[in-house]
């Protein structure tokens, strides 16, 4: 199994910013309160540093723990030696949400070979106003290697579907974390073959990217 990683976001269409079409929506109490998410440009590629030849997906999901939150890449399936490295590269990332209608859980886009970090990194990007916006994120990917899928296709196809533990009854999937570190350290073998099947369908995919 390839290393991957699950990571819940408020939901949106194209995650190319907060627009009047476009607005966050069950992405907790801070998205509720504030209008705002972090996870907005999720799949919105940029420039980094003096790379001038390749874009690059920041990606951002809410970790625990409190003024220092860290994403325990150990946990990853194939990184269980990885307890002191800062990042580990090569991960498949899915990206998941719940439409506002919506009973369960679906992926909403990917990134492959992505780059993982244990700690929040940052960007800053200049603004209009003279002002810097400042960009979180904890994982990283190129433009190339990161699919969004069409809002429509990720309720009507049953391959983007994503289990709740003890939901629906699953006997796997999500749990109060953003994150699901699926199929590590599991001996459930229907755990294993929805995993590989998810893989799967992310390297064959060749539909539509609304990148």
């Amino acid at each position: 199994m390839k290393p991957i990683i699950f990571a819940r976001v408020a939901d949106m269409k194209l995650y190319k910013g907060i627009t009047e079409t476009d607005r966050p929506v069950n992405g907790g109490a801070y998205v509720r309160e504030t209008n705002d998410a972090h996870e907005c440009f999720n799949f919105y590629p940029v420039l980094l540093n003096e790379d001038t030849e390749h874009e690059y997906c920041l990606g951002f999901t809410q970790l625990l723990g409190g003024q220092n939150p860290q994403l325990h890449i150990e946990r990853i399936v194939g990184c269980e030696a990885m307890k002191n490295e800062p990042e580990v590269h090569d991960v498949i990332v899915v990206f998941c949400s719940k439409a506002q209608n919506s009973k369960s859980m679906r992926v909403v886009g990917f990134y492959k070979h992505a780059t993982v970090y244990r700690d929040y990194q940052q960007c800053t990007f200049p603004c209009a106003d003279g002002y810097e916006d400042v960009q979180y994120y904890c994982f990283l990917a190129e433009k190339k290697d990161c699919v969004l899928l069409p809002y429509g296709k990720r309720f009507t196809d049953g391959s983007w579907f994503v289990p709740t533990s003890g939901k629906m009854g699953c006997s796997f999937g999500y749990g109060h974390s953003n994150i699901w570190f699926a199929g590590s350290n599991t001996e459930n073998e229907d755990e294993i073959r929805y995993v590989n099947k998810m893989i799967e369908s992310i390297e064959n995919y060749s539909g539509e990217n609304m990148i």
